[in-house]
């Protein structure tokens, strides 16, 4: 995650409790509810994304150009994506022979169902789409949409994350950092929850102060 999302994420979290939800209080974990309507004018600057197929069927360049009409329901995120490929290639095999498919450029519109997988451990969020109602500019380039769903559709796309920098308050003898540890990300009914763990670490100034 970049500085600049991390930095607007904790900003969040210090300047609009209304969007959070407090936790038992033996539970230490802070629940940030990013409203789908900040969260597809989040998006919107942040396209256009280029994604890795990560399938030794498709080479070329995959780009997400829009993201439009986001909807955010329990464990799904519903949105219609437009996608552009640049030197695609579409590796198949037909009675036994490989065929290697040029496709070059196309601009294809698809309906978009995701779920979401974040592996804490790893920092990993993913992403895994199942795109539909395939139309284009071109009428020509559906019957290559079709040809892309099954290889789009097996994949789970992964976004590394990184902890949100921390809050650090400076004392006469101590310095005192508080980093929001990211536990969990998921779809909830209109909002991208993020489950965060404080942890808090403090450093003496020396004898000499700081």
């Amino acid at each position: 995650m970049s500085r600049r999302v991390a930095a607007f994420l904790f900003f969040l979290v210090l300047i609009v409790p209304s969007l959070l939800v407090a936790a038992p209080a033996k539970d230490k974990t802070i629940f940030l509810n990013l409203p789908e309507s900040v969260l597809a004018q989040a998006i919107g600057e942040m396209v256009p994304l280029e994604i890795d197929p990560a399938s030794p069927g498709l080479q070329g360049s995959i780009i997400i150009s829009r993201i439009d009409d986001l909807k955010i329901t329990d464990q799904n995120i519903f949105c219609k994506l437009r996608l552009s490929g640049k030197k695609l290639q579409i590796l198949t095999e037909i009675a036994g022979h490989q065929i290697n498919l040029k496709v070059g450029e196309i601009e294809l519109n698809f309906n978009c169902a995701a779920r979401l997988r974040y592996d804490s451990a790893r920092q990993t969020l993913y992403i895994k789409p199942t795109l539909s109602d395939i139309s284009s500019p071109k009428p020509s380039n559906t019957d290559i949409g079709g040809t892309l769903l099954p290889i789009l559709n097996e994949h789970e796309f992964p976004v590394t994350l990184r902890d949100l920098e921390p809050l650090i308050a400076d004392t006469t003898d101590k310095t005192v950092a508080i980093t929001m540890h990211i536990a969990d990300i998921r779809a909830v009914n209109g909002a991208l929850q993020l489950s965060l763990v404080p942890q808090i670490s403090s450093t003496r100034h020396g004898a000499g102060g700081r």
